[in-house]
């Protein structure tokens, strides 16, 4: 099988949960849909590209809690600009905007691990977009710029005939049903999503947050990549 590796390096970044409103809580790592959303986006994609398949590695130095202001308009239409004067000894009082302090969760010193398969036309082309690409890439919020460290096309092959249990590398999404002990966090990621009577409505991938050093025992469903010898997880 083949798929496409990518090595992505990110100083800070804030991959925000769903719901997560004064206290923007991060995952520790991307979630499946906004890997997927980064990748759609520089193909300029205007509709799902089918059989695509993403598996999320990483590592982050540490967490820490940053403070922000957030600017909320009353009404649709409003002539204010949410310009602050903070620290300028300038009192000023807005009619259409209020604000509110939010804490934001941040990640430093960022590496991801990332292994997509696709048809196999379209790994090529986004192999060839991203390292020929001539704007900048960002995962997260829009402010969370991503540095290509690597992008190779790989090969990968099963599992099945090792004898010895693999340890992970990262950190790692691994999919729930081949988890066999408790050392692992349940997420419910989002994936895709369907227009059920104007509402939207998501499937989600049922995953387990694993750290580096664990050992994975069920993994004779699980493929590697035959360069690296990295362990690939698809959900």
């Amino acid at each position: 099988m083949r798929a496409l590796r990518l090595k992505l390096y990110q100083q800070t970044a804030c991959y925000k949960k769903p719901f997560a409103f004064k206290v923007s809580e991060t995952y520790p790592l991307p979630p499946h849909s906004t890997v997927k959303g980064m990748l759609h986006a520089v193909l300029q994609a205007t509709s799902l590209i089918p059989k695509m398949r993403i598996s999320i590695q990483g590592r982050y130095d540490t967490m820490a809690t940053d403070y922000q202001t957030h600017y909320f308009f009353k009404k649709n239409k409003t002539k204010e600009f949410a310009l602050t004067a903070d620290g300028l000894g300038v009192d000023r009082e807005y009619v259409d905007i209020t604000t509110m302090p939010i804490y934001m969760h941040m990640l430093y010193d960022v590496q991801l691990l990332i292994h997509v398969t696709a048809d196999e036309s379209v790994l090529e082309q986004l192999h060839y977009t991203l390292t020929n690409q001539t704007i900048h890439l960002s995962l997260g919020r829009w402010e969370d710029l991503v540095r290509l460290d690597e992008c190779e096309l790989v090969t990968l092959t099963s599992l099945a005939e090792r004898k010895d249990e693999p340890t992970l590398k990262y950190n790692a999404y691994v999919p729930r049903d081949i988890i066999e002990d408790e050392t692992y966090f349940p997420y419910q990621l989002n994936w895709t999503y369907r227009i059920v009577k104007g509402v939207r409505v998501w499937d989600k991938l049922s995953v387990g947050y694993m750290t580096a050093g664990e050992v994975i025992e069920n993994f004779k469903k699980l493929m590697i990549d035959t360069s690296s010898d990295d362990i690939v997880f698809f959900p």
